[in-house]
Formats: C-alpha cells, sequence, structure tokens
C-alpha cells in the first residue's frame, strides 16, 4: 500500500500532469500573461478587455480535479494552461459560483520541497477514502490526492497516518466491495435513465429518489473492474454533485430548473459511455 518517494520524483509527476492539461481550449484568453493572484485556496479572477483566468496554482490537484468535473457538469466551456484555467468572460459570474462550491470542500496544495510518502488507496471505495479523508482532517494532519487518486502525506506524519489506517476497515472485506459487473452496470441503467428523465422534468420525484439510492450505492464501491480511476472518481463526483444539487434545503444555495436540467444532462453524457 505504502510508496515511499522522494519530492524530484512527485514534482516531476506533477509537471507532467500539468503538460498533459494544456489544450487550444477556446482561444488565447491571457496572451500577455496576466494572471490573477491566489489567496490561500480562492482564486481570483483577472479581466483584461475580453480575457478572463483563473489561477488555481495553490489548489491541490483533488481541487482542480473536482473543479473541472463541475465545470463539465454544469455546460461551462473551459481549458487548461497548466494550473491556471481560462473561461468565457461571459460565465464569470457561474464560474465564481463553481469555485465557491470547491473551496468549500477544497484542501490546500502541499509545499514544494519536503519529503513526501504516497499511500495507494486509489482504488479504494469513495466512501472508505472519504472516510479516511476525514480522520486526516481531525487529526490536522495535509493531504493531496495525486493523479492516480491515491493518498500524499508529509514524511514527518508518516507514524501518525499509520496509525489512521490501522483503525479503518479492511478495504478487502468482501462486505465493502463488490466484484459483480451485473450490480455496477444496473446502477448506471437506472442512473442513465433517471439523468435523462431530469434533463426533461427537473423535479421529477421518482427521478429525484432514484439518483439519491444510485449515488448512495455508488458511492461505496470500490474501482469497478474496467474502469480507470480518474474516469470513474469523475463520474462519482458528477453523481454526488446532483445529488447534493436535488436535496439542497437552503434556498439561497437551491439551483433553478435549467441549472438541474444542465447538470442532469451532463451526467447523463457521462454515463452514456458505460452503459
Amino acid at each position: 500500500m505504502r510508496v515511499v518517494t522522494d519530492e524530484q520524483d512527485i514534482d516531476e509527476a506533477a509537471a507532467s500532469d500539468e503538460a498533459e492539461d494544456e489544450t487550444e481550449g477556446f482561444g488565447d484568453l491571457d496572451p500577455d500573461g496576466v494572471i490573477g493572484e491566489v489567496e490561500h485556496l480562492g482564486a481570483l479572477a483577472d479581466r483584461v478587455e475580453d480575457r478572463l483566468t483563473f489561477d488555481c496554482t495553490e489548489w491541490s490537484g483533488e481541487s482542480r480535479s473536482l473543479l473541472d468535473a463541475m465545470l463539465s457538469s454544469v455546460g461551462i466551456a473551459h481549458y487548461w494552461q497548466g494550473t491556471v484555467l481560462g473561461v468565457p468572460p461571459d460565465e464569470e459570474a457561474r464560474v465564481e459560483a463553481v469555485i465557491d462550491e470547491v473551496m468549500a470542500a477544497a484542501t490546500p496544495s502541499l509545499e514544494a520541497g519536503r519529503d513526501k510518502v504516497a499511500y495507494e488507496v486509489g482504488s479504494w471505495s469513495a466512501a472508505l477514502q472519504s472516510s479516511l479523508a476525514e480522520s486526516l482532517v481531525v487529526a490536522d494532519i495535509p493531504y493531496e490526492w495525486d493523479g492516480q487518486g491515491d493518498l500524499v502525506v508529509y514524511a514527518e506524519d508518516e507514524e501518525r497516518v499509520e496509525e489512521i489506517f490501522d483503525q479503518l476497515p479492511d478495504p478487502d472485506d468482501p462486505e465493502l466491495s463488490s466484484d459483480d459487473d451485473v450490480t455496477v452496470q444496473d446502477l448506471l441503467s437506472r442512473l442513465f435513465v433517471a439523468t435523462g428523465q431530469l434533463a426533461r422534468k427537473p423535479r421529477d420525484a421518482d427521478s429525484v429518489l432514484d439518483v439519491a439510492e444510485v449515488m448512495d450505492q455508488l458511492e461505496r464501491l470500490p474501482l469497478p473492474f474496467g474502469f480507470e480511476s480518474a474516469a470513474w472518481k469523475n463520474l462519482v463526483a458528477l453523481g454526488a454533485h446532483l445529488h447534493s444539487a436535488l436535496t439542497e434545503e437552503d434556498p439561497d444555495l437551491q439551483l433553478d430548473d435549467e441549472e438541474v436540467k444542465e447538470r442532469a444532462a451532463a451526467l447523463r453524457t457521462t454515463v452514456r459511455h458505460y452503459v
């Protein structure tokens, strides 16, 4: 499970991931290199005429991945230049609203230049990973997830992290996992149908219930056979985000019908690849 790695290996892997993220997107929104400053986890937008960028350099990889997934789920065109996000200027308000949601659950990235230890937990269920993350937060142990979904912590915290692992359930316990591909396919099929209905009728009670029931089970599953870790985590994140939006009780945070339709349609498009 544990993989000891030096700082150079981690930095080189991060640089490689950032290079793969660079795309032409929908045009050069920042030709003059005017990038917003960062305060802790927040990203400040910088606008010059028709160019809008958000510098997410100090975010953890997990937070940037979640931001990317949520932007896709609401249909906002975007691109990445390394860790700098580019968006159409007319989407500023919606992008800032998504960033606020990500910041609420964000974790800061670890400092460069310090020895780190990685733990291979990318194949764990989303529920067990969440339990691990909650324990780390309670213990005030800084952490982040790498591109494979594995846990990375400072080497100096290794002993405390090992104690947390000792208190967690065995990830190989058959009661916490399932190799039944039919079950996964059945759940995804239900999710596909429910999101299709919500894309037409955003307040359909039966479909809202189906999404809740399906997501409760999907979040408990380990990485199913045939799925890439990043793709599976993205699908589960989109589903959990839709479920959260459908069950939000605070009127100020509730989405309108069109926003629910957009998120449901985006999730349905993702699920379509697997049913």
